[in-house]
């Protein structure tokens, strides 16, 4: 499982998309409820919510104590953009693709947003205590936080994702390995909304190409921190992806040992190399210029053996 950002908007797409209403959740993506369902508005909040992909035996599915959406239009269906953003989320934490959860759906959804943004207005989304469930695996966190803003056809999305106290049980090694706090502040083109969160958890268009901007990006556990920035272009198949950027790592030598333990020799021998090839600042830092590139990652310029 991988935790991958859920997506962004922005408004240059307002004239194409004069509507203020988002799209309800189409059956054959995903089924949601609450204890207590979310009204409509520029404030919106569910109590007890539950979401899970439509189709397969026992599809991934996502529980919170409360799900929140604060911002926009008023006469924005709320309850429609957090099942959407909760389709993403629980997508993006997954890897799962629903064929249900079509670029039209989310291009319908993201219309009030795109509007929404381009007054110059802001969105909150705050999952409270949500657990995702995947066969055996469950992943729970204190809160979830993503912010957007955007002003102008002509200025990006600008997203500010938070996660607190990640967990996990029925998976040991994705518990020695799941950040317990990230944040990841990252920018995307209106144009490019759509298809990419197609592309997370739904049924990308043919050659989909999201250019991202990741500002800054860090993940931690115990003493173990990630920090990094740079870019990427997203698409629905990781090998077509690219990425290139800077990153830095305290206590890289905890991470080997960990993948170690869990028999990933082939991925703890590229690290092992990583830190070889690295610039040491001191004893417990280490940063690389990497690049990702046709299925090949490139650290300081030298080749790791993945795969």
């Amino acid at each position: 499982m991988r935790i991958l950002s859920p997506a962004v908007v922005l408004a240059a797409a307002v004239a194409i998309f004069p509507s203020a209403r988002a799209a309800p959740l189409p059956a054959d993506c995903a089924v949601a409820g609450a204890d207590s369902p979310a009204g409509g508005g520029s404030a919106a909040t569910a109590h007890g919510y539950r979401l899970r992909f439509s189709g397969g035996m026992a599809p991934p599915s996502l529980h919170a104590a409360t799900v929140s959406v604060k911002g926009g239009e008023a006469a924005t269906p709320g309850r429609d953009i957090l099942d959407a953003a909760s389709v993403v989320l629980l997508g993006a934490l997954t890897n799962h693709h629903a064929p249900g959860c079509t670029p039209g759906y989310f291009a319908d959804t993201v219309r009030p947003v795109l509007r929404g943004l381009g007054a110059d207005r802001s969105y909150d989304l705050a999952w409270s205590n949500p657990t995702i469930v995947n066969g055996s695996t469950r992943i729970s966190f204190r809160a979830i936080h993503l912010h957007l803003t955007g002003a102008g056809p002509d200025m990006p999305v600008v997203a500010s994702l938070d996660i607190q106290d990640a967990a996990t049980d029925g998976q040991a090694d994705l518990s020695s390995l799941l950040p317990q706090q990230a944040r990841s502040v990252f920018s995307i083109p209106a144009r490019s909304l759509g298809p990419l969160l197609a592309a997370i958890s739904g049924r990308p268009t043919q050659g989909v190409a999201v250019p991202v901007t990741i500002r800054s990006l860090s993940a931690q556990r115990s003493d173990m921190r990630l920090d990094g920035s740079g870019s990427a272009v997203l698409t629905g198949n990781p090998d077509a992806a690219s990425a290139s950027g800077h990153m830095s790592m305290r206590n890289l030598p905890d991470l080997i040992a960990a993948v170690r333990a869990m028999g990933q020799t082939r991925v703890a021998t590229a690290l092992i190399l990583a830190n070889l090839v690295g610039h040491h600042a001191d004893a417990d830092d280490t940063s690389w210029d990497v690049a990702w590139q046709g299925g090949i990652l490139t650290v300081n310029r030298i080749p790791l053996p993945l795969r």
